[in-house]
């Protein structure tokens, strides 16, 4: 089935918490500590692979999760760190914020990386709090949690060619004729429901021809299949516009083409296009002559005329098809992207007084407090530690809190204390 569309949730994976251990060996009755970091949690990246066509993965499942860091071990042993989960998708794959609607990423190019959502920071053990002021730090950090996201999935298939024309026009059967393509192929409109891709050899070029569905008149406004299909048509190169010639007035349907092409997306209708006379084993020798006089004063434009049954006319078709596609780079490099957006500067320090109270909003220090385990006193003025070499307690002060104030820091609540 030909799934174009799909919504899904991917969850990275939480870091590892660090451990808490203290080295204990005969003749060593007071071993320092030697609790290990646990393991980062593995991040969701997607993954452009040539060979994939649809977004089938997508259709049943909608929560992936990549790997949990593991905790880390006594000895200082690391916590093995989540792998990433690759989820390979088709070449022409759009990602998108479900909330804002934002494009995050577009992979148009083989092997295209996308890094979705990055895993949790794992725990420092204990191990890693010794100083000279703590010599034996009986706690360690919690795993921070993965990165959740929601994504809308949309799939724009990456062609040379898209041919576009009302039902029947023949699209199907020229793409089999061009390609090795196998379309569904009947005498009766609509008998294309789905997009499908073939690749055509011209001289020493392969060119990839998606055949869209047909369209309608009031395509563009939801009628038919067409605007359903229409963006497989926005990253050709090149349209094809396909008429069948023993149809009624060949001008309208020509002009009908491109408003419907207008009215979908400005920019689809801006490509350069070959206007082809398709069935012209149908009508004698004199009619098609007429016909593409007649066309030609009125619209500018000279068609070409093809028969996909006798294969009349194929090979200019696919030489002036080529003419107009530019020579492509090679596209075997691998291209590596990042969730586009601002990093917040690790040093700019926000504070807000609410409602509820004063809230101080720092990246780092907000990931602090989810790794802090307030149950342990130790670990927990740690924490106020980190606070007052930030100088958050002064930065509260000269803003004007008070302490006792309610103050909340991430996850944490707690009260404004004085320095």
């Amino acid at each position: 089935m030909f799934i174009d569309e799909a919504t899904i949730q991917i969850c990275a994976g939480d870091g590892g918490d660090g451990c808490v251990h203290f080295r204990r060996e005969k003749f060593i009755p007071r071993g320092g500590p030697d609790g290990g970091d646990g393991g980062d949690g593995g991040g969701v990246v997607f993954l452009a692979k040539s060979n994939l066509h649809t977004l089938a993965n997508f259709r049943h499942r909608k929560i992936f999760r990549a790997e949990n860091g593991k905790p880390g071990g006594k000895n200082n042993c690391h916590g093995k760190n989540g792998e990433d989960l690759i989820l390979e998708v088709p070449v022409g794959t759009i990602l998108k914020n479900k909330k804002s609607g934002e494009i995050l990423a577009d992979l148009s190019h083989e092997n295209q990386k996308f890094v979705a959502v990055a895993g949790g920071r794992g725990g420092k053990g204990n191990a890693g709090f010794v100083s000279s002021v703590r010599q034996s730090p009986n706690f360690a950090e919690k795993g921070d949690r993965g990165e959740v996201f929601d994504l809308e999935i949309e799939l724009k298939l990456v062609a040379d060619v898209a041919i576009v024309g009302f039902p029947s026009a023949g699209k199907s059967t020229l793409i089999s004729v061009v390609s090795a393509a196998r379309p569904k192929i009947a005498d009766y409109p609509f008998t294309t429901i789905v997009p499908n891709l073939g690749v055509a050899r011209v001289d020493d070029r392969e060119l990839v021809f998606v055949d869209v569905p047909g369209l309608v008149e009031g395509a563009h406004e939801g009628k038919g299949l067409g605007d359903k299909f229409l963006r497989h048509a926005e990253r050709a190169e090149v349209l094809a516009h396909l008429i069948a010639v023993d149809g009624v007035d060949l001008v309208e349907d020509f002009q009908v083409l491109r408003r419907e092409l207008e009215g979908f997306s400005k920019n689809l209708a801006k490509k350069p296009f070959v206007v082809i006379f398709s069935k012209i084993d149908l009508v004698d020798q004199d009619f098609l002559a007429s016909a593409v006089k007649n066309f030609e004063k009125k619209t500018k434009v000279h068609p070409l005329a093809i028969s996909s049954a006798t294969h009349a006319g194929i090979t200019d078709f696919l030489r002036k098809i080529s003419e107009k596609i530019s020579v492509r780079e090679s596209e075997d490099e691998e291209f590596v992207e990042f969730r586009p957006g601002k990093n917040p500067d690790p040093r700019r320090i926000e504070i807000e007084k609410t409602k509820f109270g004063w809230i101080v909003k720092n990246p780092r220090i907000e990931q602090i407090s989810r790794q802090t385990d307030f149950e342990n006193e130790q670990a927990k003025w740690r924490f106020f530690d980190v606070l007052e070499k930030k100088g958050v307690w002064s930065r509260l002060e000269f803003a004007g809190a008070i302490p006792g104030e309610k103050l909340k820091i991430g996850e944490w609540s707690g009260e404004v204390r004085s320095r």
